[in-house]
């Protein structure tokens, strides 16, 4: 296949993700796929490489790989790491830098972390340099980490106001998610009652509809005057367990009470 053919249909695929139209996009993503295959789209050792065509499917793969999280479809993204890895790392010497590069490693952290896939997440990290780990899409994921594995939640949300390109958003909405029911649950079972108010800074929900339609999935009851939750009392409860549990809703609420200050 002439580079100049395969050449062209890139700048079709650039221009309909430019224009974030994800259906053209993802249509011309399948037709490049098979173009490719005809270019050193997976070089061999026996291979001739040439910088062009490799160029060519790395962009291909970073267009993908953005283009899977707009469609929230998690394991083409991942796919699609896994082939830019080769080019990321293995190539790296024969190709000029990606400016998508860290942006999109920062995405595989984030993924990892949404997964609680800590153990490839760490093996990750150690492909990258000392540098490399003070790029701002990578640091984003290494605090978010070191914040969960303290217990920081808060610091957990602070982050998600500050993330360094708008489709972090989506893991970190994942993660927040995770971390909303954790919280939920231990409110649960250390709580006999707890108000609508402080519910809602626990939780980190700032819509009255969508604190509704969260504790409607959780089925929790609510008193009479429908300014507390209800939770039924279990006739049997470790002590400590209780104990600890209501230390760690103090801290929540504690935390809530301190971004709301700086709000």
């Amino acid at each position: 296949m002439p580079l100049e053919t395969v050449t062209a249909a890139y700048q079709q695929l650039e221009a309909a993700w430019g224009r974030r139209d994800l259906d053209d996009t993802g249509t011309k993503l399948s037709q490049m796929r098979v173009l490719i295959l005809s270019l050193s789209f997976l070089p061999s050792e026996n291979a001739s490489l040439d910088p062009r065509e490799l160029v060519l499917a790395r962009n291909t793969l970073e267009i993908g790989a953005l283009w899977s999280i707009e469609k929230r479809d998690i394991p083409s993204f991942q796919r699609y790491i896994a082939r830019l890895k080769c080019y990321y790392f293995d190539y790296s010497s024969l190709l000029p830098e990606s400016a998508f590069k860290y942006q999109i490693l920062g995405l595989n952290f984030l993924g990892l972390l949404a997964e609680n896939r800590l153990a490839e997440f760490h093996t990750e990290l150690e492909r990258l340099t000392v540098e490399e780990l003070k790029n701002i899409y990578i640091k984003h994921p290494i605090s978010l980490e070191q914040f969960l594995m303290e217990g920081s939640f808060h610091k957990v949300l602070l982050l998600k106001g500050n993330v360094p390109a708008q489709n972090y958003n989506y893991f970190m909405d994942i993660l927040i998610g995770t971390i909303r029911n954790e919280i939920a649950s231990c409110i649960e079972k250390a709580y006999g009652k707890i108000s609508v108010a402080e519910a809602a800074k626990v939780l980190m929900i700032e819509s009255e509809d969508q604190l509704e339609q969260y504790v409607r999935e959780r089925e929790w009851a609510t008193s009479d005057d429908r300014n507390f939750f209800v939770f039924p009392r279990q006739e049997k409860k470790e002590t400590l367990h209780f104990v600890q549990n209501q230390l760690l809703i103090q801290e929540y609420l504690g935390y809530a009470r301190e971004l709301e200050k700086i709000v």
